[in-house]
Protein backbone atom coordinates (compact mmCIF):
# COMPACT_ATOMS: atom_id res chain seq x y z
CA UNK A 1 0.00 0.00 0.00
CA UNK A 2 3.03 2.29 0.42
CA UNK A 3 3.42 3.09 -3.30
CA UNK A 4 -0.31 3.81 -3.66
CA UNK A 5 -0.21 6.04 -0.59
CA UNK A 6 2.78 7.94 -1.96
CA UNK A 7 1.13 8.64 -5.33
CA UNK A 8 -2.07 9.66 -3.58
CA UNK A 9 -0.15 11.99 -1.27
CA UNK A 10 1.46 13.75 -4.25
CA UNK A 11 -1.83 14.19 -6.09
CA UNK A 12 -3.89 15.02 -3.01
CA UNK A 13 -1.48 17.72 -1.88
CA UNK A 14 -2.07 19.51 -5.18
CA UNK A 15 -5.80 18.91 -4.87
CA UNK A 16 -5.72 20.38 -1.37
CA UNK A 17 -4.48 23.62 -2.90
CA UNK A 18 -7.33 23.46 -5.41
CA UNK A 19 -9.83 22.91 -2.60
CA UNK A 20 -8.47 25.82 -0.57
CA UNK A 21 -8.76 28.09 -3.61
CA UNK A 22 -12.21 26.66 -4.31
CA UNK A 23 -13.39 27.43 -0.79
CA UNK A 24 -12.37 31.05 -1.16
CA UNK A 25 -14.06 31.14 -4.57
CA UNK A 26 -17.27 29.60 -3.18
CA UNK A 27 -17.47 32.20 -0.44
CA UNK A 28 -16.96 35.14 -2.78
CA UNK A 29 -19.33 33.75 -5.42
CA UNK A 30 -22.00 33.11 -2.79
CA UNK A 31 -21.78 36.72 -1.61
CA UNK A 32 -21.63 38.24 -5.10
CA UNK A 33 -24.22 36.01 -6.80
CA UNK A 34 -26.47 34.55 -4.09
CA UNK A 35 -28.30 31.22 -4.50
CA UNK A 36 -29.83 32.08 -7.90
CA UNK A 37 -26.52 33.19 -9.44
CA UNK A 38 -24.74 30.14 -8.08
CA UNK A 39 -27.53 28.02 -9.51
CA UNK A 40 -27.02 29.64 -12.93
CA UNK A 41 -23.32 28.79 -12.79
CA UNK A 42 -24.18 25.18 -11.95
CA UNK A 43 -26.55 24.97 -14.90
CA UNK A 44 -23.89 26.27 -17.30
CA UNK A 45 -21.29 23.84 -15.99
CA UNK A 46 -23.82 21.02 -16.31
CA UNK A 47 -24.47 22.01 -19.94
CA UNK A 48 -20.76 21.90 -20.81
CA UNK A 49 -20.31 18.67 -18.87
CA UNK A 50 -23.12 16.90 -20.71
CA UNK A 51 -21.91 18.20 -24.08
CA UNK A 52 -18.40 16.95 -23.26
CA UNK A 53 -19.77 13.52 -22.38
CA UNK A 54 -21.50 13.24 -25.76
CA UNK A 55 -18.71 14.76 -27.84
CA UNK A 56 -15.83 13.26 -25.87
CA UNK A 57 -16.93 9.65 -26.39
CA UNK A 58 -14.71 8.53 -23.54
CA UNK A 59 -11.56 9.27 -25.55
CA UNK A 60 -9.54 10.44 -22.53
CA UNK A 61 -10.40 7.37 -20.45
CA UNK A 62 -9.88 5.06 -23.44
CA UNK A 63 -6.46 6.59 -24.01
CA UNK A 64 -5.49 5.89 -20.39
CA UNK A 65 -6.79 2.33 -20.52
CA UNK A 66 -5.27 1.31 -23.85
CA UNK A 67 -2.17 3.47 -23.47
CA UNK A 68 -1.24 2.10 -20.06
CA UNK A 69 -1.60 -1.47 -21.39
CA UNK A 70 0.49 -0.69 -24.49
CA UNK A 71 3.19 0.93 -22.36
CA UNK A 72 3.22 -2.10 -20.04
CA UNK A 73 3.77 -4.24 -23.17
CA UNK A 74 6.41 -1.77 -24.44
CA UNK A 75 4.47 -1.31 -27.69
CA UNK A 76 5.50 2.27 -28.51
CA UNK A 77 4.00 2.28 -32.01
CA UNK A 78 0.65 1.41 -30.48
CA UNK A 79 1.00 4.30 -28.01
CA UNK A 80 1.79 6.73 -30.84
CA UNK A 81 -1.17 5.49 -32.90
CA UNK A 82 -3.50 5.86 -29.93
CA UNK A 83 -2.32 9.43 -29.41
CA UNK A 84 -3.02 10.35 -33.02
CA UNK A 85 -6.38 8.61 -32.96
CA UNK A 86 -7.38 10.45 -29.79
CA UNK A 87 -6.69 13.84 -31.37
CA UNK A 88 -8.50 12.87 -34.55
CA UNK A 89 -11.60 11.96 -32.52
CA UNK A 90 -11.27 15.04 -30.31
CA UNK A 91 -11.47 17.52 -33.18
CA UNK A 92 -13.96 15.57 -35.31
CA UNK A 93 -16.45 14.92 -32.52
CA UNK A 94 -15.79 18.29 -30.88
CA UNK A 95 -16.53 20.12 -34.13
CA UNK A 96 -19.77 18.19 -34.55
CA UNK A 97 -20.71 19.02 -30.96
CA UNK A 98 -20.14 22.73 -31.52
CA UNK A 99 -22.29 22.75 -34.67
CA UNK A 100 -25.14 20.98 -32.86
CA UNK A 101 -24.97 23.33 -29.87
CA UNK A 102 -25.15 26.38 -32.13
CA UNK A 103 -28.07 24.95 -34.12
CA UNK A 104 -29.93 23.95 -30.94
CA UNK A 105 -29.00 27.02 -28.86
CA UNK A 106 -32.63 28.16 -28.37
CA UNK A 107 -34.05 24.85 -27.03
CA UNK A 108 -30.87 24.27 -24.99
CA UNK A 109 -31.30 27.70 -23.43
CA UNK A 110 -34.92 26.97 -22.45
CA UNK A 111 -34.44 23.41 -21.19
CA UNK A 112 -30.97 23.56 -19.64
CA UNK A 113 -30.86 27.17 -18.42
CA UNK A 114 -34.51 27.95 -17.71
CA UNK A 115 -35.26 30.60 -20.34
CA UNK A 116 -34.79 31.60 -23.97
CA UNK A 117 -32.68 34.63 -23.10
CA UNK A 118 -29.48 32.62 -22.60
CA UNK A 119 -28.70 31.69 -26.24
CA UNK A 120 -25.54 33.81 -26.18
CA UNK A 121 -24.28 31.91 -23.16
CA UNK A 122 -24.93 28.60 -24.96
CA UNK A 123 -22.79 29.74 -27.91
CA UNK A 124 -20.03 30.82 -25.51
CA UNK A 125 -20.09 27.36 -23.95
CA UNK A 126 -19.10 25.91 -27.35
CA UNK A 127 -15.60 27.28 -26.81
CA UNK A 128 -15.58 25.84 -23.29
CA UNK A 129 -16.51 22.46 -24.79
CA UNK A 130 -13.52 22.46 -27.16
CA UNK A 131 -11.12 23.48 -24.39
CA UNK A 132 -12.54 20.74 -22.17
CA UNK A 133 -12.18 18.01 -24.82
CA UNK A 134 -8.61 19.00 -25.62
CA UNK A 135 -7.74 19.06 -21.90
CA UNK A 136 -9.16 15.54 -21.48
CA UNK A 137 -6.88 14.18 -24.21
CA UNK A 138 -3.84 15.96 -22.79
CA UNK A 139 -4.39 14.77 -19.22
CA UNK A 140 -5.27 11.29 -20.52
CA UNK A 141 -1.91 11.15 -22.27
CA UNK A 142 -0.09 12.20 -19.12
CA UNK A 143 -2.08 9.69 -17.07
CA UNK A 144 -1.30 6.82 -19.44
CA UNK A 145 2.40 7.57 -18.98
CA UNK A 146 1.81 7.74 -15.21
CA UNK A 147 3.21 11.26 -14.93
CA UNK A 148 1.77 11.80 -11.48
CA UNK A 149 3.80 14.89 -10.67
CA UNK A 150 2.67 16.73 -13.80
CA UNK A 151 -0.97 15.85 -13.15
CA UNK A 152 -0.64 17.27 -9.65
CA UNK A 153 0.93 20.47 -10.96
CA UNK A 154 -1.83 20.87 -13.56
CA UNK A 155 -4.50 20.59 -10.89
CA UNK A 156 -2.80 23.13 -8.65
CA UNK A 157 -1.88 25.69 -11.32
CA UNK A 158 -5.30 25.51 -13.00
CA UNK A 159 -6.92 26.50 -9.72
CA UNK A 160 -4.40 29.18 -8.85
CA UNK A 161 -4.70 30.81 -12.27
CA UNK A 162 -8.28 30.06 -13.32
CA UNK A 163 -10.21 30.81 -10.13
CA UNK A 164 -8.93 34.40 -9.63
CA UNK A 165 -9.66 35.16 -13.29
CA UNK A 166 -13.22 33.84 -12.91
CA UNK A 167 -13.76 35.81 -9.72
CA UNK A 168 -12.55 38.99 -11.40
CA UNK A 169 -15.05 38.52 -14.24
CA UNK A 170 -17.92 37.91 -11.79
CA UNK A 171 -16.91 40.88 -9.63
CA UNK A 172 -16.93 43.14 -12.70
CA UNK A 173 -20.21 41.94 -14.26
CA UNK A 174 -21.95 39.87 -11.55
CA UNK A 175 -24.33 37.34 -13.15
CA UNK A 176 -23.52 38.52 -16.68
CA UNK A 177 -19.92 37.50 -16.03
CA UNK A 178 -20.80 33.91 -15.06
CA UNK A 179 -20.54 32.45 -18.62
CA UNK A 180 -17.17 34.16 -19.10
CA UNK A 181 -15.98 32.81 -15.74
CA UNK A 182 -16.96 29.25 -16.72
CA UNK A 183 -15.14 29.64 -20.04
CA UNK A 184 -12.08 31.04 -18.26
CA UNK A 185 -11.84 27.93 -16.07
CA UNK A 186 -11.84 25.55 -19.06
CA UNK A 187 -9.40 27.64 -21.10
CA UNK A 188 -6.88 27.95 -18.26
CA UNK A 189 -7.00 24.19 -17.62
CA UNK A 190 -6.30 23.57 -21.32
CA UNK A 191 -3.38 26.03 -21.40
CA UNK A 192 -1.74 24.54 -18.29
CA UNK A 193 -2.13 20.92 -19.44
CA UNK A 194 -0.86 21.87 -22.92
CA UNK A 195 2.30 23.29 -21.37
CA UNK A 196 3.11 20.03 -19.59
CA UNK A 197 2.19 17.80 -22.53
CA UNK A 198 4.30 19.88 -24.90
CA UNK A 199 7.36 19.36 -22.70
CA UNK A 200 6.91 15.57 -22.48
CA UNK A 201 8.75 12.82 -24.33
CA UNK A 202 6.49 10.29 -25.99
CA UNK A 203 6.67 7.52 -28.54
CA UNK A 204 7.48 8.91 -32.02
CA UNK A 205 4.35 9.52 -34.05
CA UNK A 206 5.97 10.13 -37.46
CA UNK A 207 5.50 7.81 -40.45
CA UNK A 208 2.63 5.82 -38.94
CA UNK A 209 0.49 4.20 -41.64
CA UNK A 210 -3.08 5.41 -41.77
CA UNK A 211 -4.25 1.86 -41.17
CA UNK A 212 -2.57 1.82 -37.74
CA UNK A 213 -4.01 5.21 -36.79
CA UNK A 214 -7.52 4.21 -37.93
CA UNK A 215 -7.24 0.88 -36.08
CA UNK A 216 -6.32 2.76 -32.89
CA UNK A 217 -9.19 5.19 -33.51
CA UNK A 218 -11.63 2.30 -33.88
CA UNK A 219 -10.30 0.74 -30.68
CA UNK A 220 -10.86 4.00 -28.79
CA UNK A 221 -14.41 4.22 -30.17
CA UNK A 222 -15.07 0.55 -29.39
CA UNK A 223 -14.32 1.32 -25.76
CA UNK A 224 -15.63 4.87 -25.79
CA UNK A 225 -19.16 4.41 -27.15
CA UNK A 226 -20.42 2.06 -24.41
CA UNK A 227 -18.27 3.95 -21.87
CA UNK A 228 -20.03 7.17 -22.87
CA UNK A 229 -23.38 5.45 -22.42
CA UNK A 230 -22.24 4.42 -18.95
CA UNK A 231 -21.16 7.94 -18.11
CA UNK A 232 -24.42 9.42 -19.41
CA UNK A 233 -26.49 7.24 -17.10
CA UNK A 234 -23.98 7.71 -14.25
CA UNK A 235 -22.09 11.01 -14.17
CA UNK A 236 -24.50 12.43 -16.76
CA UNK A 237 -27.40 12.02 -14.35
CA UNK A 238 -25.43 14.02 -11.77
CA UNK A 239 -25.01 16.78 -14.36
CA UNK A 240 -28.74 16.66 -15.14
CA UNK A 241 -29.72 17.02 -11.51
CA UNK A 242 -29.55 20.85 -11.50
CA UNK A 243 -31.91 20.88 -14.50
CA UNK A 244 -34.29 18.51 -12.70
CA UNK A 245 -34.21 20.74 -9.61
CA UNK A 246 -34.77 23.82 -11.78
CA UNK A 247 -37.98 22.43 -13.26
CA UNK A 248 -39.23 20.72 -10.10
CA UNK A 249 -38.39 23.49 -7.61
CA UNK A 250 -36.67 26.80 -8.51
CA UNK A 251 -33.36 28.34 -9.60
CA UNK A 252 -32.60 29.29 -5.99
CA UNK A 253 -32.97 25.61 -5.07
CA UNK A 254 -30.48 24.82 -7.83
CA UNK A 255 -28.08 27.09 -5.96
CA UNK A 256 -28.71 25.22 -2.70
CA UNK A 257 -28.26 21.87 -4.46
CA UNK A 258 -25.04 23.04 -6.11
CA UNK A 259 -23.71 24.29 -2.76
CA UNK A 260 -24.30 20.90 -1.12
CA UNK A 261 -23.01 18.94 -4.10
CA UNK A 262 -19.84 21.05 -4.21
CA UNK A 263 -18.98 19.79 -0.72
CA UNK A 264 -20.29 16.21 -0.96
CA UNK A 265 -19.42 15.51 -4.60
CA UNK A 266 -16.72 17.96 -5.68
CA UNK A 267 -14.60 18.79 -2.64
CA UNK A 268 -14.55 15.18 -1.44
CA UNK A 269 -14.18 13.74 -4.93
CA UNK A 270 -10.75 15.32 -5.19
CA UNK A 271 -9.60 12.22 -3.32
CA UNK A 272 -11.11 9.88 -5.91
CA UNK A 273 -9.75 12.00 -8.74
CA UNK A 274 -6.28 11.94 -7.26
CA UNK A 275 -6.43 8.21 -6.62
CA UNK A 276 -7.94 7.50 -10.02
CA UNK A 277 -4.99 9.10 -11.80
CA UNK A 278 -2.75 6.54 -10.10
CA UNK A 279 -5.14 3.59 -9.67
CA UNK A 280 -6.81 3.41 -13.11
CA UNK A 281 -3.56 2.84 -15.04
CA UNK A 282 -2.52 0.18 -12.48
CA UNK A 283 -5.82 -1.66 -12.83
CA UNK A 284 -5.70 -1.42 -16.64
CA UNK A 285 -2.21 -2.91 -16.72
CA UNK A 286 -3.26 -5.78 -14.40
CA UNK A 287 -6.68 -6.44 -15.96
CA UNK A 288 -5.82 -10.04 -16.92
CA UNK A 289 -4.40 -11.03 -13.49
CA UNK A 290 -7.24 -11.73 -11.01
CA UNK A 291 -5.02 -12.21 -7.96
CA UNK A 292 -3.21 -8.92 -8.56
CA UNK A 293 -6.54 -7.14 -9.10
CA UNK A 294 -7.94 -8.45 -5.81
CA UNK A 295 -4.88 -7.22 -3.94
CA UNK A 296 -5.00 -3.83 -5.69
CA UNK A 297 -8.69 -3.37 -4.89
CA UNK A 298 -8.29 -4.23 -1.21
CA UNK A 299 -5.27 -1.97 -0.79
CA UNK A 300 -6.94 0.93 -2.57
CA UNK A 301 -10.24 0.45 -0.74
CA UNK A 302 -8.48 0.42 2.62
CA UNK A 303 -6.72 3.66 1.76
CA UNK A 304 -9.99 5.28 0.58
CA UNK A 305 -11.75 4.36 3.80
CA UNK A 306 -8.85 5.45 6.01
CA UNK A 307 -8.59 8.84 4.34
CA UNK A 308 -12.20 9.64 3.43
CA UNK A 309 -14.04 8.00 6.34
CA UNK A 310 -12.88 10.32 9.15
CA UNK A 311 -13.32 13.34 6.86
CA UNK A 312 -16.94 12.41 6.13
CA UNK A 313 -17.81 11.76 9.79
CA UNK A 314 -16.10 15.01 10.79
CA UNK A 315 -17.97 16.97 8.15
CA UNK A 316 -21.24 15.43 9.34
CA UNK A 317 -20.46 16.85 12.77
CA UNK A 318 -19.82 20.34 11.43
CA UNK A 319 -22.33 20.67 8.56
CA UNK A 320 -24.58 23.17 10.42
CA UNK A 321 -21.55 25.43 10.82
CA UNK A 322 -19.73 24.68 7.55
CA UNK A 323 -22.49 25.69 5.13
CA UNK A 324 -22.92 29.27 6.48
CA UNK A 325 -19.14 29.57 6.79
CA UNK A 326 -18.29 28.34 3.28
CA UNK A 327 -21.19 30.17 1.63
CA UNK A 328 -23.48 32.44 3.67
CA UNK A 329 -26.48 32.12 6.02
CA UNK A 330 -28.69 32.33 2.89
CA UNK A 331 -27.64 28.76 2.08
CA UNK A 332 -28.96 27.11 5.27
CA UNK A 333 -31.58 25.08 3.30
CA UNK A 334 -28.63 23.06 1.93
CA UNK A 335 -27.68 21.68 5.38
CA UNK A 336 -30.00 18.66 5.60
CA UNK A 337 -29.42 17.84 1.92
CA UNK A 338 -25.66 17.78 2.51
CA UNK A 339 -25.97 15.52 5.56
CA UNK A 340 -27.73 12.84 3.52
CA UNK A 341 -25.27 13.20 0.64
CA UNK A 342 -22.31 12.67 2.97
CA UNK A 343 -23.77 9.35 4.14
CA UNK A 344 -24.18 8.32 0.49
CA UNK A 345 -20.54 9.25 -0.09
CA UNK A 346 -19.43 6.52 2.32
CA UNK A 347 -20.98 3.86 0.07
CA UNK A 348 -19.82 5.59 -3.09
CA UNK A 349 -16.22 5.83 -1.90
CA UNK A 350 -16.10 2.29 -0.54
CA UNK A 351 -17.12 0.71 -3.84
CA UNK A 352 -15.16 3.03 -6.15
CA UNK A 353 -12.06 0.77 -6.51
CA UNK A 354 -14.29 -2.19 -7.39
CA UNK A 355 -16.18 -0.18 -10.01
CA UNK A 356 -12.86 0.58 -11.74
CA UNK A 357 -12.23 -3.17 -11.97
CA UNK A 358 -15.67 -3.70 -13.52
CA UNK A 359 -14.79 -1.14 -16.19
CA UNK A 360 -11.37 -2.57 -17.04
CA UNK A 361 -12.03 -6.32 -16.62
CA UNK A 362 -15.73 -6.97 -17.14
CA UNK A 363 -16.04 -4.56 -20.04
CA UNK A 364 -18.03 -1.50 -20.95
CA UNK A 365 -21.36 -3.32 -21.27
CA UNK A 366 -21.39 -4.56 -17.67
CA UNK A 367 -20.19 -1.18 -16.47
CA UNK A 368 -22.98 0.46 -18.47
CA UNK A 369 -25.66 -1.74 -16.89
CA UNK A 370 -24.47 -0.98 -13.35
CA UNK A 371 -24.37 2.76 -14.09
CA UNK A 372 -27.79 2.55 -15.77
CA UNK A 373 -29.31 0.96 -12.68
CA UNK A 374 -27.76 3.58 -10.39
CA UNK A 375 -28.64 6.52 -12.65
CA UNK A 376 -32.23 5.41 -13.20
CA UNK A 377 -32.68 4.90 -9.47
CA UNK A 378 -31.23 8.35 -8.73
CA UNK A 379 -33.49 10.12 -11.24
CA UNK A 380 -36.65 8.36 -10.09
CA UNK A 381 -36.03 8.65 -6.36
CA UNK A 382 -34.86 12.29 -6.71
CA UNK A 383 -38.09 13.25 -8.49
CA UNK A 384 -40.20 11.47 -5.89
CA UNK A 385 -38.04 12.77 -3.02
CA UNK A 386 -38.43 16.39 -4.12
CA UNK A 387 -42.21 16.02 -4.31
CA UNK A 388 -42.48 14.28 -0.94
CA UNK A 389 -39.68 15.92 1.12
CA UNK A 390 -38.57 18.97 -0.87
CA UNK A 391 -34.87 19.71 -1.17
CA UNK A 392 -33.89 17.17 1.51
CA UNK A 393 -35.45 14.44 -0.63
CA UNK A 394 -32.56 14.86 -3.08
CA UNK A 395 -30.09 13.82 -0.38
CA UNK A 396 -32.19 10.81 0.61
CA UNK A 397 -32.31 9.76 -3.05
CA UNK A 398 -28.53 10.13 -3.37
CA UNK A 399 -27.96 7.84 -0.38
CA UNK A 400 -30.49 5.24 -1.56
CA UNK A 401 -29.01 5.08 -5.08
CA UNK A 402 -25.46 4.89 -3.67
CA UNK A 403 -26.45 1.85 -1.58
CA UNK A 404 -28.05 0.20 -4.64
CA UNK A 405 -24.96 0.81 -6.78
CA UNK A 406 -22.74 -0.49 -3.97
CA UNK A 407 -24.74 -3.72 -3.77
CA UNK A 408 -24.69 -4.29 -7.54
CA UNK A 409 -20.92 -3.85 -7.79
CA UNK A 410 -20.29 -6.24 -4.89
CA UNK A 411 -22.52 -8.86 -6.53
CA UNK A 412 -20.93 -8.51 -9.98
CA UNK A 413 -17.35 -8.83 -8.74
CA UNK A 414 -18.21 -11.78 -6.53
CA UNK A 415 -19.78 -13.62 -9.48
CA UNK A 416 -17.07 -12.80 -12.04
CA UNK A 417 -13.87 -12.50 -10.00
CA UNK A 418 -14.74 -14.10 -6.66
CA UNK A 419 -13.39 -10.89 -5.17
CA UNK A 420 -13.44 -10.84 -1.39
CA UNK A 421 -13.02 -7.82 0.83
CA UNK A 422 -10.24 -8.06 3.39
CA UNK A 423 -11.57 -8.50 6.93
CA UNK A 424 -10.00 -5.20 8.01
CA UNK A 425 -11.86 -3.41 5.22
CA UNK A 426 -15.20 -4.91 6.24
CA UNK A 427 -14.76 -3.90 9.86
CA UNK A 428 -13.59 -0.40 8.94
CA UNK A 429 -16.51 0.17 6.59
CA UNK A 430 -19.07 -1.16 9.07
CA UNK A 431 -17.69 1.14 11.80
CA UNK A 432 -17.83 4.22 9.57
CA UNK A 433 -21.40 3.52 8.43
CA UNK A 434 -22.47 2.99 12.04
CA UNK A 435 -20.85 6.28 13.09
CA UNK A 436 -22.53 8.19 10.24
CA UNK A 437 -26.01 6.84 10.96
CA UNK A 438 -25.65 7.52 14.69
CA UNK A 439 -24.92 11.18 13.90
CA UNK A 440 -27.87 11.40 11.49
CA UNK A 441 -30.37 9.68 13.80
CA UNK A 442 -29.58 11.52 17.05
CA UNK A 443 -31.83 14.57 16.32
CA UNK A 444 -34.76 12.28 15.42
CA UNK A 445 -34.31 10.38 18.71
CA UNK A 446 -34.62 13.58 20.75
CA UNK A 447 -30.88 14.03 21.35
CA UNK A 448 -30.28 16.94 18.99
CA UNK A 449 -28.25 18.84 21.58
CA UNK A 450 -25.76 15.95 21.76
CA UNK A 451 -25.36 15.67 18.00
CA UNK A 452 -22.26 17.82 17.54
CA UNK A 453 -20.21 16.62 20.56
CA UNK A 454 -21.04 12.96 19.82
CA UNK A 455 -20.21 13.41 16.13
CA UNK A 456 -16.89 15.12 16.91
CA UNK A 457 -16.00 12.32 19.34
CA UNK A 458 -16.74 9.65 16.73
CA UNK A 459 -14.80 11.59 14.09
CA UNK A 460 -11.82 11.85 16.46
CA UNK A 461 -11.91 8.09 17.12
CA UNK A 462 -12.01 7.37 13.39
CA UNK A 463 -9.31 9.93 12.62
CA UNK A 464 -6.87 8.75 15.29
CA UNK A 465 -7.38 5.11 14.29
CA UNK A 466 -6.77 5.93 10.63
CA UNK A 467 -3.66 7.98 11.47
CA UNK A 468 -2.26 5.07 13.49
CA UNK A 469 -2.78 2.59 10.65
CA UNK A 470 -1.37 4.94 8.00
CA UNK A 471 1.65 5.72 10.18
CA UNK A 472 2.35 2.00 10.37
CA UNK A 473 1.91 1.62 6.60
CA UNK A 474 4.45 4.36 5.95
CA UNK A 475 6.91 2.72 8.36
CA UNK A 476 6.91 5.35 11.09
CA UNK A 477 9.31 8.25 11.24
CA UNK A 478 12.15 6.30 9.63
CA UNK A 479 9.94 5.32 6.70
CA UNK A 480 8.65 8.89 6.31
CA UNK A 481 12.19 10.29 6.14
CA UNK A 482 13.18 7.66 3.57
CA UNK A 483 10.06 8.56 1.63
CA UNK A 484 11.04 12.21 1.44
CA UNK A 485 14.59 11.37 0.35
CA UNK A 486 13.30 9.18 -2.46
CA UNK A 487 11.25 12.18 -3.78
Amino acid sequence: MKSILKATAVLSSASAVSIAVGLVSAKINAVLLGPEGLGYMGLLQGLVGLAALFAGMGVGSGLVRAGAKALADEDLRRVAALRRGAWLLCWTLGGAGVVLMILLRAPLSRVMLGGGEHTGAVVLMCAALLFGLASAVQTGLLNAHHRIGDLARISMLSSLLGVPLGLLLIWLWRERGVPLAVLAGFSVNWAVSYYFVRGGRYAPAAHLPRAEVFAATRALLHFGVPFTGSMLVGAGVQMLMPVLVLHALSRADVGFYRAAAAVAVNYLSFLLTAMGQDFYPRVSAASDRPAALTQLVNEQQRLVLLLAGPIIVGMLALVPYLVPLIYSPQFSPAIELLEWQLIGDLFRFAIWPASMVILTRNGSTTFFLTELAGGTCLLLTSWLGMHWFGLAGLGMAFTFSAILHFSLCVLILWRTLRLRWATENKLLFAMLVLFAFIVRVLPYAGFGSLRTPVALTLASVAGLGSAYILWGAVGGLKGLLAWRKSG
